[in-house]
Order: structure tokens, then C-alpha cells, then sequence
């Protein structure tokens, strides 16, 4: 059995009977001195015309009880002043039945402070009491059964009253568990966010300074056997092109993060033209979801840096079939020239085919790699639609 009252004094208190659903803590105070004047005044106004002493003193002490109440009175001191004053009430009920309106207030403000155990026994001041003062100075029992109901019945409202705070702080309590799910849930999505943006950005980068690695290693070659100077001219504009295409790319995965689709025909293209390599595209080209086309176009553009390094000089193919169900792309190229430049193999991104591999993985799909029986090298992946990419011609 517990003693510890859930009140907090002043403007946090709970309030008394009804002013407990008033949110304003001054109007909250307010009502209940009104509660408390009209219940003295009914009180004051239906004692008999000679009571004696007993019924004011318990009046004036039931009073002071809801009085002290109002001031926010706390722990063991409230059930203190509870049963002081359910007692009171009864006592009065003696003489006035009036007077069970201070036993009801209590035993209700008992319930709701404390758990129903103790609540029944601060209530159970009220019988005693009006017991003690029949016996003594009126008929006995006198209204005992009426002030034992009118006791039940204030326990039965407080009950009813702490069990719906009870419900209203649990609710608050889900919500708030909830809110901060969801804060944690924006933060890891924030989070993966920026990891994802900053692997996009690391590969735009690493791509673009080793395809200007490669550029520049042919510059100098050129330069260093007296090319013509158009040839000079033709590489430092492809350096040039390089350099925008780079820009380009990153404002690419910006726009992937985001979510926005792209068609790949044209981005696929302007790849594989940068990069001298054959394009074929196969069945009915459609939009993409933006990281798939995202994924497409990284493994697309590491394999065709891989072969321009590994095998400068040799012709390179990328076919892109459109099924019913997934993309499959295909990197490949010939056996590499015998001449090629050694500079050339040192060159490139350095994140190579386990990048690939793993970002293929990451939107679903599958990768395989491996030599050709010509001497070249193919990659290969799977990589399938999501729902939204499916139909016939509806995203074309």
C-alpha cells in the first residue's frame, strides 16, 4: 500500500471533482474555492437552528481539509488531510446530511491520489467517524449506511478519474516513444543520405581524375614523338570534355539521391562515346529508378575505365538489354594491344571490380566478371526492376 500522492502543488494541481478538466491552473483554483464556499454555505444554511458544537468544529475543520488541498498539500500529508476531512464530513452528516459532500470530495480525491488499496482505507475514516459521533452525540448508526455509500461512491469517481489520466499519460507516453522513433528514424535516413552522397561524389571523382590520368598519359605521348599539333589539340579537347562530363556526372547523383528518374539511352550514349566503345541497346528502353539507373551507369563506366587501362587500343562493346523482369548490361573487350602504353596500367579510380560488385548487390541485383576465351575481359550484371519500372511501354 502506497502513501505517495501523485498531486504537485499549485498551479500544477490537479484539481478537485469537475475543476479537474479546466486547463487554466488559475481558473482551475478558482472553481474549486467556489466549490468550496457553496458547499459551506449549504452546509451552514440546514443546520438545525441549535447544533451544538460539534457539527460547526466539523465543518470548520472540513473546510480548512479542502482548504490546505486547494494550497497543494503533498505525500503522506494529503492522505492525512483526506481523511481528516472525510471524517469531518461524516461527523456533520450527524446532524446534516449536507455534510457527505466533504466525505465524497475526499474519498474521491483519495482514489485518485493513491492506489485503490490505500484510497479504501483513508475512505473508511468516513464510517468510523460518523460511528463514533452517533454513538456519542446523536441515534446510532444513524445515517451510516448513507455516508458508507456516499464514500464508495466518491472512491468509485476517483477511480474512474485516475484511470483515465492514467490512459491519457500512457497515450502521451506511446506518442512521445513514437516521435522520437521517428526522429531516430529521419536521422539514420539523413545519415544514409550523406554516406550515399559521399560515395557518389568519391566516385565521380576518382573516375574523373583517372580517365584525366589517361588523357594526359596520351598527351604526353604525343607530345613526346612530335604528333601534330591538331592530335594535341583533338586530346586536350577530349581533357576538356572530361572535365565537364565530370561536373555533370555529380549533378547526376545529386539528382539520383533525390529520387528523380532518368532515361539511360542518352546518358549510356554520351558514355560510350567519350569512350570510343560500341553501344547496343536491346528491347523496350524505359525509365529507371534513379539508383537503378544509377547502378547501371556506374558499372558501365568503371568497366570501360577498366579497359581503357587495361587494354588501351582495343576495341571495347557495351550491350544493355531491357527485359521483362530485370536490365542485364555487358562490358567487354578485345585482347589488349600488344604496345600498350605501361603508364596506362597505374592510371585509373582504384575502386575497381569489388566497387562494382557491391553497388550492383546493394540495388539487387547480381555480377559476374571474368576473362574471355579470346584473350579480352567481360563483366556482366543483373540488376532487376522495381515495381514501378515493370509494364508494357507504360514508362518508356
Amino acid at each position: 500500500m502506497s502513501i505517495t500522492s501523485r498531486f504537485t502543488p499549485d498551479a500544477d494541481h490537479p484539481g478537485i471533482g469537475l475543476s479537474s478538466m479546466i486547463p487554466d491552473p488559475r481558473a482551475r483554483v478558482a472553481v474549486m474555492l467556489v466549490g468550496l464556499g457553496v458547499s459551506i454555505w449549504t452546509n451552514v444554511v440546514t443546520l438545525p437552528a441549535d447544533p451544538g458544537i460539534v457539527a460547526p468544529v466539523a465543518l470548520a475543520v472540513a473546510a480548512l481539509a479542502w482548504l490546505a488541498l486547494i494550497a497543494g498539500t503533498r505525500g503522506g500529508h494529503v492522505a492525512a488531510v483526506a481523511a481528516v476531512m472525510c471524517a469531518a464530513g461524516a461527523v456533520i452528516a450527524v446532524t446534516d446530511t449536507n455534510g457527505l459532500i466533504f466525505t465524497g470530495v475526499a474519498a474521491s480525491i483519495a482514489a485518485v491520489a493513491f492506489d485503490p488499496v490505500a484510497a479504501l482505507v483513508l475512505a473508511t475514516a468516513g464510517p468510523v467517524a460518523h460511528c463514533l459521533a452517533a454513538i456519542t452525540h446523536g441515534p446510532f448508526p444513524g445515517r451510516l449506511l448513507t455516508t458508507a455509500a456516499v464514500a464508495l461512491a466518491g472512491l468509485a469517481a476517483g477511480a474512474s478519474r485516475r484511470e483515465t489520466e492514467q490512459r491519457a499519460r500512457r497515450s502521451a507516453l506511446v506518442a512521445t516513444e513514437r516521435r522520437r522513433a521517428e526522429l531516430a528514424r529521419a536521422e539514420a535516413e539523413l545519415a544514409g543520405e550523406r554516406n550515399r552522397l559521399g560515395r557518389e561524389l568519391h566516385d565521380v571523382l576518382a573516375h574523373t581524375l583517372g580517365a584525366l590520368s589517361i588523357q594526359l598519359t596520351a598527351i604526353d605521348t604525343l607530345a613526346r614523338n612530335d604528333a601534330p599539333r591538331e592530335k594535341l589539340i583533338t586530346q586536350i579537347e577530349l581533357g576538356h570534355e572530361l572535365v565537364s562530363r565530370g561536373l555533370d556526372e555529380a549533378r547526376q547523383a545529386v539528382r539520383a539521391l533525390r529520387g528523380e528518374s532518368a532515361p539511360p539511352a542518352a546518358q549510356l550514349e554520351r558514355l560510350c562515346e567519350l569512350h570510343q566503345a560500341e553501344l547496343e541497346l536491346v528491347g523496350s528502353r524505359r525509365e529507371l529508378d534513379a539508383d537503378i539507373m544509377l547502378a547501371l551507369y556506374r558499372l558501365t563506366q568503371e568497366a570501360l575505365t577498366n579497359a581503357a587501362k587495361h587494354a588501351p587500343g582495343s576495341r571495347v562493346s557495351v550491350r544493355v538489354d531491357f527485359g521483362p523482369q530485370d536490365v542485364t548490361v555487358q562490358v567487354g573487350n578485345t585482347r589488349p594491344a600488344p604496345d600498350a602504353p605501361a603508364a596506362l596500367r597505374a592510371s585509373g579510380g582504384g575502386f575497381g571490380l569489388q566497387g562494382m560488385r557491391e553497388r550492383v548487390e546493394q540495388a539487387g541485383g547480381d555480377l559476374q566478371a571474368g576473362a574471355t576465351p579470346d584473350g579480352g575481359w567481360k563483366v556482366a550484371a543483373r540488376i532487376p526492376y522495381r515495381q514501378g519500372n515493370r509494364g508494357d511501354g507504360s514508362n518508356r
